[in-house]
């Protein structure tokens, strides 16, 4: 018989003489035991920790000496529930001395940098009829702006965020091409006139009803050929899950998101193989895969697809 990492532990603590008391009492103990809290996982686990705090310094400008990290360490050790925990968290970057505004304008200028090299590609090889993004918090970041060769129509929809969210603008940082902002349910664009379309937050970043009415509309403006390009998380292993989660849970933070809206995203993880057949649906076949962070703990990829 196979015992599971649970009744390994606890069968371990009664030949040890450990009450379930003293077991619960060790905060590595309960990160073992509790597989399915990804904060306790990765806060728990102090190498663990160290790679998650060097990675949010990374990719989200959230540095390693920010108080914040104390703050959160301490919360996630004290707290049992992952709503509880995202909550918790919350309410310290409010109260913290970040500036969210400034904060969130160098990540997603990074964001608008990096995608930018990948779209080069795209937009100097062949003349593009139209291009058309998703998920952006401000038009502004969307990184066609920096691709002056790109001669379509651009199209944008974008997320509101609370003021005090949103990020700071940069005017020595100005793009020189700026994507038409599309307002309402029912934007104005030719049929058969995008040629590129990109959703920068990536799928998981919307519920099954609203990815389906998004690829739909794109379906509908793209021609065969057309080219769809989107980040995505390979969630294969419980550790992916846990990375993912928490890292992408504090994407949400700083966005001021509520629990629920990660919450949701946090179901619709999966592989990049399960990714792949639901793209399949709407009609689109993988073009290329590109691992967007090489040499560290987060199993993201750059998935372009193109429409059959």
């Amino acid at each position: 018989m196979t015992l599971s990492r649970r009744a390994f532990l606890k069968s371990g603590f009664a030949v040890a003489g450990l009450t379930s008391v003293d077991a619960f009492a060790s905060p590595w103990i309960r990160a073992l035991l509790n597989e399915s809290n990804s904060y306790h996982a990765l806060y728990l686990n102090k190498y663990l920790f160290n790679e998650l705090t060097a990675l949010l310094a990374k990719q989200l400008h959230l540095y390693q000496d920010s108080d914040v990290h104390i703050q959160a360490l301490e919360c996630v050790s004290k707290m049992q529930n992952e709503e509880v925990i995202y909550q918790r968290l919350s309410a310290i970057l409010a109260n913290s001395k970040l500036n969210m505004q400034l904060l969130n304008m160098h990540r997603l200028q990074d964001l608008q940098v990096r995608f930018s090299q990948y779209l080069t590609e795209f937009t100097q090889m062949q003349n593009l009829s139209g291009y058309l993004s998703f998920g952006l918090p401000d038009s502004e970041f969307d990184p066609i702006n920096h691709l002056p060769f790109f001669n379509g129509q651009t199209y944008t929809m974008t997320h509101a965020l609370n003021e005090s969210y949103s990020p700071l603008q940069r005017t020595d940082f100005s793009g020189v091409v700026q994507p038409t902002e599309l307002i309402g349910n029912t934007p104005k664009i030719n049929a058969s006139s995008v040629e590129l379309a990109a959703i920068y937050d990536g799928p998981h970043s919307y519920s099954s009803a609203e990815f389906m009415s998004m690829m739909l509309r794109i379906k509908q403006v793209m021609p065969s050929g057309g080219k769809l390009v989107m980040p995505l998380f390979n969630v294969q292993q419980t550790t992916h899950k846990h990375v993912v989660s928490v890292f992408n849970d504090w994407k949400n933070l700083l966005h001021g998101r509520s629990w629920h809206a990660a919450q949701a995203q946090r179901n619709r993880l999966q592989s990049v193989a399960a990714w792949h057949k639901e793209m399949m649906v709407y009609g689109y076949k993988v073009h290329t895969v590109i691992p967007v962070e090489e040499n560290t703990m987060l199993p993201e990829y750059l998935s372009i697809y193109e429409k059959v």
